[in-house]
């Protein structure tokens, strides 16, 4: 499947010095992935190091048309996982 980014997740990248391959790391070497009803968003979850700290990253992304769309990735502060499952 293509990987196409999207210009949220590209301007995200530069503000939170996402490093290259990190994305899709995390999409195909997830710890947990989720389906969100409410969005229809994937959301992929990986214990993985990031700004010098070990974290559990979020990735978000759609599937459309034979291509995923990454929407945006983000570390997950404590709790925040389980608060949003």
């Amino acid at each position: 499947m293509e990987i196409i980014y999207s210009k949220h997740f590209l301007d995200r990248k530069k503000l939170r010095l996402i490093p290259d391959g990190l994305a899709e790391n995390v999409l195909t070497q997830a710890d947990e992935y989720y389906f969100d009803n409410e969005t229809k968003c994937y959301i992929a979850v990986k214990n993985i190091k990031f700004q010098g700290k070990v974290r559990n990253v979020s990735l978000t992304f759609v599937i459309s048309d034979n291509k995923i769309i990454i929407i945006t990735l983000h570390p997950l502060k404590k709790g925040q996982k389980e608060n949003r499952i």
